[in-house]
């Protein structure tokens, strides 16, 4: 019994220690992230919302989404 306790806390203690360096990791990784600016060159590719995806849609994609709308209102 004593073996199967010590057991289980030393494997909640590794599960705790790793999740608080996970935390610290991607902490240090979200900074390190936002000092070098890289959100400004991806956010170029992001596409935010339905409207702006109009520009990259072609003319039958359009022409779908279009008739999709039109059969939603009815």
């Amino acid at each position: 019994m004593p073996s199967r306790l010590l057991r289980l806390s030393v494997f909640a203690l590794a599960g705790a220690l790793m999740a608080v360096l996970a935390g610290h990791m991607w902490g240090r990784y979200t900074q390190s992230a936002e000092a070098s600016g890289l959100e400004q060159y991806l956010s170029a590719y992001v596409v935010t919302t339905p409207k702006d995806q109009e520009a990259f849609q072609s003319a039958e994609g359009r022409a779908r989404a279009e008739g999709a709308q039109e059969a939603s209102a009815e």
